[in-house]
């Protein structure tokens, strides 16, 4: 009877679970079901990340002193990217930034470095899938 009742308790905190998790990925702004306005929010912030990498790859004091710059030195403004917050940081040789949607609950974020490939993603604690663009 034991087994039964741990068996039993058991099956209801995982369908518990199994219910819980759907409802908090459901406010996730960035995966499937993105609305029109959110789309556009997420492709201004990639086009941010995309003229950074572009600056970065161009500036010609960059290619001589291999240094890499910051975006303020390179007119790179993130007020583009609404509702983003970014996070850069540089020691010369490499870089790399994050902008985090502050909007969305699930804290969807692009990302890139020195060389050049962009990313976005999820924390780790969503399981968000991925949508082909």
């Amino acid at each position: 009877m034991k087994n039964v009742l741990v068996g039993v308790v058991g099956a209801i905190g995982l369908a518990a679970l199994w219910h819980s998790v759907p409802a908090a990925q459901s406010q996730c702004l960035h995966g499937q079901g993105e609305a029109v306005e959110q789309r556009a929010r997420r492709t201004a912030a990639l086009k941010v990340v995309r003229a950074l990498n572009t600056a970065e790859a161009n500036d010609a004091s960059v290619r001589q002193t291999k240094q890499y710059r910051s975006p303020t030195e390179l007119s790179v403004d993130f007020g583009a990217a609404q509702g983003f917050e970014p996070h850069f940081t540089t020691d010369g040789k490499t870089y790399a930034l994050m902008l985090t949607d502050s909007a969305d609950a699930c804290r969807f974020v692009l990302t890139t470095n020195e060389n050049g490939v962009i990313f976005q993603g999820y924390p780790i604690d969503y399981d968000v899938q991925p949508v082909k663009r």
